[in-house]
């Protein structure tokens, strides 16, 4: 089983007058996304990690179109850019 203690989560957010209210379901949602999907996402890797120190994961940077994007997908495409940098790290 993994241990991972996340100290923060960045999100950068730009242009999002009149959707604020979105903000946090959605980063809540994406964090449950995250938790959901880590096992799957990082599979036979995750007891190597026990014992590694991953600091300082950088996500790329995922362009969210609140005007446009459901708060689903918006939280979709957040876990998924988590989810590959936490993945790039492990390897």
């Amino acid at each position: 089983m993994l241990n991972l203690n996340i100290d923060s989560l960045a999100l950068n957010i730009t242009n999002a007058e009149g959707h604020e209210h979105r903000i946090r379901p959605i980063a809540t949602r994406a964090a449950a996304i995250f938790a959901e999907r880590l096992e799957v996402y990082c599979g036979e890797n995750l007891e190597a990690t026990e014992s590694r120190n991953l600091s300082n994961v950088s996500a790329s940077p995922v362009s969210v179109d609140l005007h446009t994007m459901t708060d689903e997908h918006a939280a979709q495409s957040i876990a998924r850019s988590w989810l590959d940098a936490l993945k790039l790290k492990l390897m």
